[in-house]
């Protein structure tokens, strides 16, 4: 019966075993941290890249924090920055909360240079800031204000609500932009602003144009029939001299390009003969410097080889046997060194002469060039003369037979030009675009970045209700403006302004590249980094990237060359004297309506685990710890069996 004890206290060992380890793995500790986070908002109603300026209009900055420990939050309201520089900028903090922003005029403030590119009226912002109970800003907008670009008008209606907030179970980024009746210039404005001159334009590419566009209307039609029934009144006159002028054009066109190509030649050839100028005169002297040398080696050689003459004759022998012979003699020595200086200067005379030579054969192969370019700009600057004369007299006659038609033209040009006043570049009847990025936790999944929500309605470009034309419905949900949609949308666009291309291009001389319109472009990212979860989202309502256009003189209005969005100027005082030399070249421009932003970041609260120290310090992290004791399983076991024996020895006690 003495087993009875020893299998009690064996299972009492194996529970205190086990028991070890598990009081042990207890004392690791988690230490407290209070959530943490921060939240930016931001929006930029309308920025304008143009003429090497950045100008951005109506910004909001929202920021709402508590990474240092207490909530903090601020709003900064910028009605205009323009190259960096904020104009009117106001800050509000929960100490000036609640606050009103008012408009700003930037006629007042920006510098003379700026206000031709842009002038601004922002909106007025209503803002509220706290940091109490939590770290919170806010700010609206009843109205958009008012924007001009290049002079020209944008029209502006909306209204705005952006927010964030951080608080104990997330931080928060999220905004409501909405935007009515948005149109930018008219195609003819913008045209002209960039310097194009609609009147000077053939009819034909402007009724092209409004065909293509589907934007021929009855006034046009009936403008477009007038002209060609006065046309037939005048027979084959009218279009033999029309074509005798587009023929005689051509000439001249090429004529031109033949007088530039041949003009960088003869500039060329000048350029050679003005390098190997220099070279000649080096060589010359070199080579005068080298005959001056062998001229007074020769004196000293003369004056050294008496002696030795007189010496070697006397005894019957040559110059050179004498000197041979006698070499230790001073007069020997002095005739050596002389003879040695002559024969040396008399080389480098020699190489001098022939360096001479090749310089003076460039030389004079530089200026055979010259003359021959210059004679062939000449030859071709007379034919030009001739072919400009010839023009000026087909162009008469034509004008003469315009003035007949010039009613019916004018009433043309008057009926598509109104049109093309009408048809802004890019209209939206509404879009509404609601944008969040929140995050709230530092796991997977607690992490949002997307558009909510929201509607765009009536995209017109060009004249065109393009949502109508690819969906067969005028508005649609931002939310499914996606994928295969989206990419349909935007085939549309391109097809609508490559039109605009490709007519306006068909002009000689003149080049309007595409206009790149986007629709909505977004980009979002979440992220978990440093124990934080994070937040990013970016959403461009609308984009509009007009690149450079390049037009000839003579269709480009008269103040072409002073316009802000022009960056060359006409050649007309070079060398040619040519008023059609020079093209103008507009600087690319980009405009860009509701630009929104979010950034989120946040680490929930930590609580501290039982038995650890508030605010103590976890233990650095290291490897794991090595098993100690029996597995769990035993330990159940052994109080199994404690309790088993427990029972036995009860009853045998009883027994007894």
């Amino acid at each position: 019966m003495r087993i009875r004890p020893l299998a009690t206290a064996a299972a009492a060992a194996l529970v205190l075993g086990v028991g070890g380890p598990a009081v042990a793995a207890t004392s690791a500790a988690t230490v407290a941290q209070p959530a943490a986070g921060s939240a930016t908002s931001g929006l930029t109603l309308l920025s304008l890249a143009l003429a090497g300026h950045d100008i951005r209009v109506g910004s909001v900055a929202l920021t709402s924090s508590t990474l240092s420990g207490s909530p903090t939050s601020k709003v900064v309201v910028t009605p205009v920055r323009a190259n960096g520089t904020a104009y009117g900028e106001q800050t509000v903090t929960p100490a000036s909360s609640p606050a009103s922003v008012p408009s700003f005029d930037s006629a007042a403030a920006l510098p003379a240079a700026l206000g031709t590119v842009a002038s601004v009226k922002s909106p007025v912002f209503n803002v509220t800031s706290s940091s109490s109970p939590a770290a919170a800003s806010k700010a609206g907008a009843a109205s958009l204000g008012s924007v001009s670009i290049l002079g020209l008008p944008v029209a502006l209606n909306g209204t705005v609500d952006v927010s964030s907030v951080v608080d104990g179970t997330n931080a928060l980024g999220n905004k409501t932009v909405s935007v009515k009746n948005l149109a930018l210039p008219s195609i003819a404005d913008l045209l002209a602003a960039l310097g194009l001159d609609l009147s000077k334009l053939p009819t034909k590419t402007l009724t092209d144009l409004l065909a293509g566009l589907n934007l021929t209307d009855t006034v046009v039609t009936a403008a477009q029939k007038a002209l060609t029934d006065a046309q037939a009144a005048l027979g084959t006159a009218f279009t033999d001299a029309q074509a005798a002028v587009d023929a005689q054009q051509v000439t001249v066109n090429n004529l031109k390009s033949q007088v530039l190509t041949q003009t960088a030649a003869l500039t060329a050839a000048k350029a050679d003969l003005a390098a190997a100028q220099p070279v000649l005169s080096q060589a010359k002297t070199a080579a005068t410097e080298a005959n001056v040398a062998m001229t007074q080696a020769q004196a000293t050689y003369d004056a050294a080889v008496s002696p030795v003459q007189i010496a070697a004759t006397l005894l019957g022998m040559t110059v050179d046997q004498y000197a041979a012979a006698n070499s230790g003699l001073a007069i020997v020595q002095t005739f050596t060194a002389a003879k040695a200086a002559l024969t040396s200067a008399q080389a480098v005379s020699a190489a001098a002469a022939a360096d001479l030579a090749d310089a003076q054969s460039i030389a004079d192969a530089a200026n055979a060039a010259v003359a021959a370019a210059q004679a062939a700009v000449d030859a071709t600057q007379a034919l030009l003369d001739s072919a400009v004369a010839l023009l000026n007299t087909l162009l008469n006659t034509l004008n003469n037979l315009l003035g007949q038609l010039g009613p019916q033209i004018n009433a043309l040009l008057a009926a598509v030009t109104a049109v093309l006043d009408g048809t802004p570049l890019v209209s939206i009847d509404s879009f509404t675009v609601e944008t969040q990025a929140m995050v709230t936790s530092a796991t997977a999944g607690g992490q949002v970045a997307k558009v909510t929500g929201g509607e765009i309605q009536g995209v017109h470009v060009l004249g065109t209700d393009v949502l109508q034309n690819v969906l067969g419905n005028t508005k649609i949900d931002v939310l499914a403006l996606t994928g295969s949609t989206l990419s349909q949308v935007t085939s549309e666009l391109s097809a609508l302004t490559g039109v605009l291309s490709s007519v306006l291009s068909a002009v000689p001389g003149l080049t309007v590249p595409a206009p790149t319109v986007g629709l909505l472009t977004k980009s979002t990212s979440t992220s978990i980094a440093n124990g934080f979860g994070t937040a990013q989202n970016s959403v461009q309502a609308l984009s509009i990237s007009i690149p450079a256009i390049t037009l000839p003189a003579a269709l480009a209005l008269p103040s072409a060359a002073s316009l802000p969005a022009i960056t060359g100027v006409p050649n007309l005082a070079g060398a040619l004297g040519i008023a059609a030399v020079g093209d103008l070249v507009s600087q690319p421009m980009t405009i860009s309506v509701g630009t929104l932003s979010e950034n989120a970041t946040f680490r929930p609260a930590t609580v501290a685990a039982p038995g650890s120290a508030p605010g103590s310090t976890p233990p650095a992290a290291g490897p794991p710890l090595a098993t100690t004791g029996l597995p769990a399983g035993v330990a159940v076991l052994a109080f199994l069996l404690v309790g088993f024996g427990l029972v036995i020895r009860r009853r045998l006690a009883a027994e007894v």
